[in-house]
């Protein structure tokens, strides 16, 4: 997730300088009679509150249509509503609230967009008891932060603050087995950088039985051969594993670095024993079970695409056939350690690997069918927005990103039926 402040205190910008907020689209029961009052209005004056709130002041909102779809704009004077993006999993958050804490263990991030998100980090951090986020900060870009905190403290009335507690954190249940699914064996491995968190977050799936070591076979390629846990070495890849950042979303350009992965991948051969290929981030919370079930509704495809926008990296699923082809194209090299067809004839210096790999297979060496499945993969660069309550049911395959054993484990107890408390849907009444 976000990576830490080096800031100590925050300096909130006041009331009038705050900009309103865009909520949409919305997922509200509404009742028969409000639908009928809606049809009809352009704009219509609607106040939100959240089921079972305690009655008082209540927050103006305007209901918009436009091409069909609903957005709400909140009122300048509104700091957050709880749910109108998407429903909550958090519980009843304080509004123009912070909770004050003198001492104590604590906490900062930057750019955290959302309350909802902040409610996320805070249920993901075992000491983390509640959490106070700040709308503007006065950084630059998303200006928003978010303390995570020991305790409750204060509640002090600050407009522009919202603060809450995290729902329950439950323990993990057993992780299911993903290895002989219907749809064929899994040779599932990872890219791990030597020395950093990697380590330990693949060392504990290794423990737990989860994520590429539920799969049929599991691997761990890096730059050093590195003994994760008891009987898995890293693969060395002939790579320094290090890359610049660019292109539209200055992601990492790192192309050159899965050309010598896959080279490895290849050179070690282990995938041509199963029947699909499976790359997963050390940070995806990925399920191999949920994985089968999907592909076998996709037989016969060489390689599977993630989202809407094009292939991301996460997690990426190739028919052995698939690799078997790139191999071909990697011989035609003079010395074997690039796919010639691909590096020759596209230009690929601002791509990522996810981007190069998808065009190198689909429009170079021509191989398909390519579906696209939406279940592979939960994250904020595929529009799913709330991926940090890792609740988008029983057939979602991944979640992405978590960077910490905790919130690993503590997303991954989620997803498996763990507890999370039930989405809060708002309602709407009419302000008359």
């Amino acid at each position: 997730m976000a990576s830490p402040s080096s800031r100590s205190s925050y300096s909130p910008v006041g009331e009038d300088a705050r900009a309103p907020v865009l909520v949409g689209p919305l997922r509200l029961a509404l009742s028969a009679t409000l639908a009928a009052v809606l049809v009809g209005a352009a704009i219509v004056e609607v106040l939100v509150t959240r089921p079972g709130a305690a009655a008082g002041p209540q927050q103006p909102a305007h209901l918009r249509r436009d091409g069909g779809a609903a957005v709400v704009q909140l009122a300048e004077s509104s700091t957050w509503v709880q749910g109108g993006r998407f429903p909550s999993h958090a519980p009843a958050m304080d509004v123009d609230t912070e909770y004050q804490v003198d001492g104590g263990w604590g906490t900062n991030f930057d750019h955290i967009p959302t309350p909802e998100m902040c409610a996320a980090m805070c249920w993901g951090v075992p000491k983390c008891k509640a959490y106070t986020w700040v709308k503007n900060a006065g950084l630059d870009g998303c200006p928003s932060q978010c303390w995570l905190k020991s305790a409750v403290g204060n509640k002090a009335h600050k407009v522009g603050l919202v603060s809450g507690v995290p729902p329950p954190r439950h323990e993990l249940a057993e992780v299911p087995s993903g290895a002989g699914g219907a749809a064929g064996s899994l040779y599932c491995f990872a890219l791990m950088v030597p020395g950093g968190y990697e380590e330990g977050l693949l060392r504990w799936q290794h423990d737990n039985k989860a994520s590429i070591f539920s799969c049929d076979k599991g691997a761990v390629y890096s730059n050093k051969p590195v003994k994760v846990a008891e009987g898995v070495v890293a693969h060395v890849v002939n790579s320094t594993l290090k890359c610049g950042y660019g292109g539209d979303s200055m992601s990492a350009l790192n192309s050159w670095i899965f050309i010598a992965v896959w080279e490895k991948v290849i050179h070690v051969g282990e995938y041509k024993d199963h029947a699909w290929v499976v790359k997963v981030d050390p940070d995806a919370v990925f399920f191999p079970d949920r994985l089968g079930r999907h592909l076998v509704q996709h037989r016969g495809a060489a390689y599977i695409n993630n989202c809407k926008y094009g292939m991301h990296g996460p997690i990426e699923v190739f028919s052995s056939g698939a690799i078997n082809a790139l191999a071909k194209d990697y011989a035609k090299s003079w010395d074997g350690r690039a796919p010639s067809t691909c590096v020759t004839k596209m230009h690929f210096g601002q791509w990522g690997e996810d981007m190069f790999i998808d065009q190198c297979l689909h429009t170079q060496l021509k191989l398909g069918p390519r579906p696209t499945e939406p279940k592979l993969m939960c994250e904020s660069h595929c529009d799913c927005e709330d991926w940090y309550w890792c609740s988008e049911g029983p057939d979602m395959v991944s979640y992405h990103p978590f960077k910490s054993i905790d919130s690993y484990k503590t997303c991954m107890a989620a997803a498996l039926g763990g507890g999370l408390p039930a989405k809060r849907d708002f309602v709407l009444a009419v302000k008359k």
